[in-house]
């Protein structure tokens, strides 16, 4: 047999050489089960120990559990010898096996097959609309307890909770049971349940109706040991109660009394007594209520996503009413003003029903859907078995559709001298009909066609009804957006943009001169005594383009701090640009008072957008009086 099952894995290996491990794998756990004793597994083994980094966690698992403790201690010494972490597969099988005997143990309780029933501690907050749980595997909340259950068995109805499951703690086995008569009613297809952390379930219920309830329990006499209130949670969901005044009763609570129960006055009354209810004369036994038409409305909202003429589509949300007690449905009618439906040969147009679950619902209105001739009003009634409460909750119908046209043009150029800024008016051409636009938004972009991701709007310029150009004016030192390239106009209103837009690439303009460096900036600037006049020469910029002139100063100091108005002490003369990039010169009477502090002439490249950021400068000397000493 032996012989067999080597035979068998080394043919299953050379048959599998090029295919995946998980084969060979499959093969050597094969092997090793037929393997009548250890010293068989171990000739077995003798070809996997060589390399032990293609051995799987598998292998050694199950070693370890036929107990063939020298080959597993041989596989072990191997491992450490080849530098292979094997720690989690024999970990893992080790536990197995004292997990079983541990059990084994166990059993020589006779009682330990007999789950011991016992009630599980929980705690419990409430907000307005539901019921929040935390149930935790031990009859004490302090106390340790189970980590897990199995077999868990959750079955919730009109007013009550209930809870089954097994689990084990300290050797014994338990059967954790938990049932709950509620105060009130809550909805079981809304309500949740889920594990927690371990050792804990997490449980949502939610109410029937949006109010406060007084306590958990509908038996205020019954008194379970191990409840607790979730402080902790009740402290956070306070304020979504919003001040809320406990009720008294609920159906539940009258029908301990053999009564029934009256919203309107949250008093219990009996059958005979329901015309005593407001709104409510009629009994309902078996719901335990005096029952009748509803006696609220809700509320109703819609937005058009459909943005075609005289089409809707969209969500339809109906705002519950402040009490649901006695709604069955919500309906939705188109309607003809604020109080009456639309009809249409004779029968009112219905647009869909909605279950109160105590909160906001909605209807799906599809896409492309109609207006009817006539609607002008969406209206929702609140409707029981009984009829529909008289009064609708309403609102308008308003037909969303985007500008038909988008702008016409869009022109900017930058005022602004400085890099990464821009001033100057950029000017809008709009639509040629307008009868959708309210007005048009301009954006920085991305592209021509793209705006950037976050900040893009600039502002909303009002359209002008006479067609004229929109103007919007980028005051100097506007920052430009990381990542904008263009400026997009849509035309817009209410309702959104237009899909399309016009776009302008912004050309970033810079004054002559921005860096020291720069081939615009001035070469130098002489000055001399000659005929009577004090005569100023411009060595003028290696290359000129862009410049309309060099400003001469009166300065205080030199150009090596970059020339900045601190160092200006007087204008003398701007020269303008007329030929080549030789000197260009001017010139004052000898008798020219110059400012006083005055150590330098400074000269700055010019351009519409400003003077340049450095200058070039020369020395300049004169008496105490300001007359120039050359």
């Amino acid at each position: 047999m032996l012989l067999s099952a080597i035979a068998a894995f080394a043919a299953i290996q050379v048959a599998t050489s090029a295919a995946a491990p998980s084969a060979e794998t499959a093969a050597l756990l094969e092997a090793i089960e037929q393997a009548a004793t250890e010293e068989d597994a171990m000739k077995i083994m003798e070809a996997p120990l060589a390399d032990l980094k293609k051995l799987d966690n598998a292998v050694m698992e199950k070693v370890v559990l036929r107990q063939w403790w020298n080959l597993a201690r041989d596989i072990v010494a191997k491992s450490h010898e080849q530098k292979i972490d094997l720690s989690f597969s024999v970990r893992k099988a080790v536990r197995t096996l004292k997990d079983e005997a541990d059990e084994l143990l166990r059993t020589l309780n006779p009682k330990y097959g007999q789950a011991q029933q016992v009630t599980p501690a929980f705690q419990w907050a409430q907000n307005d609309t539901c019921i929040f749980l935390t149930v935790k595997w031990t009859v004490r909340w302090n106390a340790p307890g189970a980590l897990e259950v199995f077999d868990p068995s959750v079955n919730m109805s009109a007013n009550s909770f209930n809870f089954t499951g097994f689990g084990k703690h300290s050797n014994n086995k338990y059967k954790y049971s938990l049932g709950l008569g509620l105060f009130d009613n809550i909805l079981p297809d809304f309500s949740t349940w889920s594990a927690a952390s371990v050792g804990k379930m997490s449980v949502t219920l939610r109410k029937k109706w949006a109010r406060k309830w007084p306590r958990l329990l509908g038996d205020k006499k019954l008194k379970i040991g191990n409840m607790h209130v979730w402080m902790e949670q009740q402290d956070k969901l306070e304020g979504t109660l919003g001040g809320m005044t406990s009720v008294s009763n609920s159906p539940i609570t009258c029908a301990m009394n053999e009564k029934l129960y009256c919203l309107a006055t949250d008093t219990c009354k009996k059958a005979a007594n329901c015309t005593q209810c407001p709104g409510k004369d009629i009994p309902k036994i078996e719901d335990g209520v005096c029952a009748g038409v509803p006696t609220e409305k809700g509320s109703v909202s819609f937005k058009d996503a459909d943005m075609d003429r005289n089409e809707l589509g969209g969500e339809i949300t109906i705002h519950k009413a402040r009490n649901e007690f006695d709604i069955d449905t919500y309906v939705v009618y188109f309607g003809k003003d604020d109080k009456n439906k639309l009809e249409k040969d004779g029968v009112p147009i219905e647009i869909g029903k909605a279950k109160p679950i105590s909160g906001d619902v909605d209807i799906k209105m599809p896409m492309n859907t109609p207006v009817p001739e006539g609607a002008t009003h969406f209206l929702v009634y609140s409707r029981n078995e009984y009829g529909e409460y008289a009064v609708a909750g309403f609102t308008i119908i308003t037909d969303a559709v985007l500008p038909k046209e988008k702008p016409r043009s869009i022109a900017f150029e930058d005022e602004d001298g400085d890099r990464g800024y821009i001033s100057g008016s950029c000017k809008i051409q709009g639509a040629m009909d307008q009868d959708e636009i309210d007005d048009y938004s301009l954006h920085w972009a991305k592209t021509a066609t793209k705006k950037i991701a976050t900040g893009s709007l600039v502002r909303n310029v009002p359209k002008d009804k006479t067609g004229n150009l929109l103007s919007h004016y980028f005051s100097k030192n506007t920052r430009i957006p990381d990542g904008a390239t263009h400026l997009i106009a849509y035309s817009k209103n209410s309702h959104g943009e237009h899909p399309d837009g016009v776009s302008i690439k912004i050309s970033d303009k810079s004054k002559p001169c921005v860096n020291k460096t720069d081939a615009d900036c001035p070469q130098g600037v002489e000055v001399a005594k000659s005929d009577g006049q004090i005569k100023f020469s411009v060595k003028g910029a290696a290359q000129e383009a862009g410049i309309e002139s060099y400003a001469l100063y009166w300065g205080r100091r030199d150009c090596n701090d970059g020339g900045q108005s601190g160092a200006k002490n007087g204008h003398i003369q701007d020269l303008k640009i007329s030929g080549a990039s030789d000197a260009k010169e001017t010139s004052l009477p000898a008798e020219t008072v110059v400012p006083a502090g005055t150590t330098h002439v400074l000269v700055f490249s010019k351009s519409r957008l400003g003077e340049s950021n450095h200058c070039a400068a020369i020395s300049f000397e004169s008496d105490e009086k300001g007359k120039p000493e050359l």
